[in-house]
């Protein structure tokens, strides 16, 4: 197993929900992290829990200015990059007829352009043991409904992108993985309209969803693997959802 003693994590969106429990998860594996974030507040009482091993950026990655802002911070930085964890991303719950033109540009500069910028900054800072993962959703796959589909084709094109980047970035040693879960307990649903009555339906099909941590633990174990070892993808689902 290859220890994350000692290496430097960049997470995106670790103020909630998987994002979070993964910088926690990989400070106490004895890394360090800087975790990117919009909140201020939020991501001063994470350091203040983290310790000294955890600093932080803080931008809105769906806007353009912000983005590049972080993006040069992170390459004019004396650190070598040794995971980035591309966490941060929005769902929603509505349909190609009826998403706003702004909500599907938001989406997409945030889910798909987003981790594209940040890997573009950041990948050329990775040793030969570096290693990014990149969040989808099964959502990607497999539409439960319509009102999936906008938030589904994001996360299908990021995906194509991380298989893009693994056959580009294979050559230098550097390991690409996709992470694709299927439900999971996080705040990302609080804020989506009209996704109230599914969510209740859902929760009675599956009682107990994934909670952030099963992710956390799942991303650990991913980078953890042996140095001849790439996970390409890995798919991880609570009982009771068959897709």
């Amino acid at each position: 197993m290859s220890s994350l003693s000692d290496r430097h994590c960049v997470v995106t969106g670790v103020t909630s929900g998987i994002g979070r429990a993964t910088a926690l998860a990989l400070l106490g594996a004895g890394a360090s992290v800087t975790g990117l974030g919009r909140s201020r507040e939020k991501l001063v009482a994470l350091a203040e829990l983290a310790g000294p091993r955890f600093d932080f950026l803080v931008a809105d990655l769906a806007t353009a200015s912000e983005l590049e802002q972080v993006s040069q911070a992170l390459r004019q930085s004396l650190r070598s990059i040794d995971v980035f964890v591309s966490n941060a991303g929005e769902a929603a719950y509505a349909s190609p007829l009826t998403i706003s033109p702004a909500h599907f540009r938001r989406l997409l500069a945030l889910n798909v352009c987003a981790p594209l910028e940040l890997c573009q900054a950041l990948v050329p800072l990775m040793p030969a043991s570096g290693h990014v993962v990149q969040l989808s959703s099964v959502a990607g796959r497999f539409l439960p409904n319509a009102k999936f589909g906008p938030y589904g084709v994001t996360k299908a094109a990021v995906t194509g992108l991380t298989d893009a980047l693994r056959l580009e970035v294979a050559p230098r040693g550097i390991r690409v993985t996709s992470i694709v879960p299927g439900l999971v307990d996080t705040p990302i649903y609080d804020d989506v309209e009209g996704f109230e009555d599914l969510r209740k339906k859902l929760g009675e099909q599956v009682p107990q969803w994934l909670a952030p941590e099963d992710v956390a633990e799942t991303i650990l174990w991913v980078l953890s693997r042996p140095s001849n070892v790439v996970v390409t993808e890995l798919t991880v689902m609570p009982r009771g959802q068959a897709r």
